[in-house]
């Protein structure tokens, strides 16, 4: 392995351990590289990794009442 493949593995393992995602994509990556899945098949598991990221952060933020502008999900005050 030449010095810089070896500098380029020891970033992204560095990088794979502290976030899951980035772990994940990794992962998709030396699949393809050893050949144990086609660019395609690559290409959908990365999509998928950004698709689940997309919707944990569309998740994490707070949604507005489009009539009220209250942030959802939110509670009327009951009549005592």
């Amino acid at each position: 392995m030449s010095r810089v493949r070896a500098m380029q593995t020891d970033f992204r393992t560095t990088v794979a351990q502290s976030s899951p995602v980035e772990a994940a994509r990794l992962a998709i990556w030396r699949l393809f590289e050893q050949g144990y899945v086609d660019e395609d098949m690559a290409t959908a598991g990365l999509l998928a990794v950004d698709l689940g990221t997309r919707r944990t952060r569309r998740e994490a933020t707070p949604r507005r009442h489009a009539r009220t502008g209250h942030s959802l999900p939110f509670r009327h005050a009951r009549a005592a």
